[in-house]
């Protein structure tokens, strides 16, 4: 784990209100319609995908918005999707190897060291997919991040 600022990316998105229970429903469609609509667009997809969590608590119940994003550069109009850059971003960072059966105990890793050191966070928090590996999960690579103030 360690604490890294990232800078400004700008990203092709898109916003859901969801919970824990049906975020299901934008695994692989959504990446699939960004990639789709950036190749369209003709700009350069310049990085891999991010989900963006807000007001999440971790209860399965929970309504919170989720942005699925790829960093793009080049201009795009689009009916679908929106473009933004996001701002730089300080969190607390860990490298997951694995299935994603595993990102529970990464997140209890995570308030842990967090509550530990009584680092003050905000409500955000980010998972960039750096390797998506349906076929073979223990191939996944993701990072995960947790927004600091």
């Amino acid at each position: 784990m360690e604490i890294k600022t990232h800078p400004t990316v700008t990203v092709l998105y898109g916003s859901f209100r969801t919970t824990l229970n049906t975020l299901h429903q934008y695994i692989g469609t959504t990446i699939k319609d960004l990639q789709i609509e950036a190749v369209n667009q003709q700009v350069l997809v310049s990085g891999p995908v991010y989900w963006i969590y807000r007001g999440a608590d971790g209860k399965p119940d929970t309504e919170f918005t989720l942005e699925i994003a790829l960093p793009i550069q080049g201009k795009v109009v689009s009916d679908k999707f929106k473009v933004k850059e996001l701002p730089a971003f300080k969190a607390l960072v860990h490298e997951h190897l694995g299935t994603w059966d595993g990102l529970a105990g990464v997140y209890g890793q995570l308030f842990k060291y967090i509550d530990d050191r009584r680092i003050p966070i905000n409500d955000e928090c980010r998972e960039i997919y750096v390797n998506i590996d349906f076929e073979n999960p223990e191939n996944n690579i993701t990072s995960v991040q947790m927004g600091l103030v």
